[in-house]
């Protein structure tokens, strides 16, 4: 009875442990993690012999027992990528040149064309505008304004100053040494008016309230007033608008191509429209105070030089620029009130 008892129990226990043994049955010697020699794959062109064969591993490491006439030399997995390769029977020594000859259309290969994003190049169409470059850039000026000509209006009004900002698109040649611009910008001009002379002006009165029998208010214009006035100022803001040519002397002046110091020289017509308003002093009195304001129109015409330096993608720019024009603006009646001027400004800004 004991025996039956516990035979299960032995039975259980060679089953266990005999499983382990028989596993490790057969197993080869333990040997040391390794490179494979394929570790690096084969990166040679179709139809190219591979000079080297398959390395073996010795005690001074991994060598190629075909090398140097059959003496063994170290071989690494970057030797492979950067040895020379012998050609195979047929297979063209120049890689690049396959891919690249018979040149199609601008060079390229038969039946590809450069990306649209590459506009400086061939590109699929030619140049971009079937042009040169176009670039950008930001300015601003500054100076004095000098009122020109006579009239009762001009004489009494004394030099004043001129502030200016903008920008400009260039539309370069293929050479780069040249290039039309289209200018947009902004001024302002302000002229201090002169107390040795006084003039015989309309001045604006306020308006009048007048209340009906029905005890409705009524708003009416009183008519404007004639009388002896000091002009204590004018002020003119406007929007310009200008066509010019520029001409880059000492090489190309697009980004990316004018590579040291250059002198730039252009000149430029165009127009402007905005709004001017005059200062007047009644009677030439301290407490009294009038000011009458108007629409204008205008056309300028400017010419500038500018010394230019390249500053990795963009270039900075400064240099001089003297503009004349006329401006048409009813702005003291009965006196003619157009304008007309001569600008010096000192300009500065940088081109992308």
């Amino acid at each position: 009875m004991t025996i039956t008892r516990i035979l299960p129990g032995l039975v259980l226990v060679v089953v266990t442990t005999a499983g382990p043994a028989a596993g490790q049955y057969g197993m080869s010697p333990y040997t040391p993690p390794g490179r494979a020699g394929a570790l690096i794959p084969s990166v040679l062109p179709a139809g190219a012999a591979d000079t080297f064969s398959s390395p073996v591993r010795t005690a001074g490491g991994w060598t190629d027992p075909q090398a140097s006439g059959g003496t063994a030399a170290p071989v690494t997995g970057p030797d492979r990528l950067a040895a020379t390769v012998t050609p195979g029977t047929g297979a063209n020594p120049d890689p690049v040149g396959t891919l690249t000859a018979p040149p199609g259309p601008g060079g390229l290969p038969v039946g590809s064309y450069g990306g649209p994003w590459f506009s400086d190049g061939p590109g699929c169409c030619g140049p971009l505008g079937r042009n040169g470059q176009i670039a950008y850039e930001l300015y601003g000026e500054a100076g004095p304004a000098f009122l020109i000509g006579g009239g009762q209006f001009l004489t009494r009004l004394q030099p004043g100053i001129d502030l200016e900002i903008g920008g400009r698109s260039l539309f370069f040649n293929p050479a780069g040494d040249a290039a039309w611009v289209v200018d947009l910008g902004l001024s302002y001009t302000y002229n201090r008016g002169s107390s040795d002379h006084l003039l015989d002006l309309f001045i604006r009165q306020p308006q009048t309230t007048t209340t009906t029998a029905s005890n409705a208010t009524v708003l009416s214009n009183s008519p404007d007033i004639l009388e002896t006035s000091r002009i204590r100022a004018l002020t003119r803001t406007s929007f310009n608008y200008a066509l010019g040519r520029d001409w880059f002397i000492w090489g190309p002046g697009n980004p990316g191509r004018e590579s040291g110091w250059n002198v730039r020289a252009g000149v430029d017509l165009g127009g402007q429209w905005g709004s001017a308003h005059v200062d007047v002093v009644p009677n030439d009195t301290a407490d009294s105070y009038a000011r009458r304001q108007n629409v204008y129109q205008g056309i300028f015409m400017g010419a500038h030089v500018n010394a230019e330096v390249p500053l990795g993608g963009w270039i900075w720019f400064g240099g001089l620029r003297l503009s004349t024009g006329y401006q048409w603006m009813n702005i003291v009646p009965p006196v003619n009130g157009d304008v007309s001027y001569i600008n010096l400004l000192a300009s500065t800004g940088f081109r992308f």
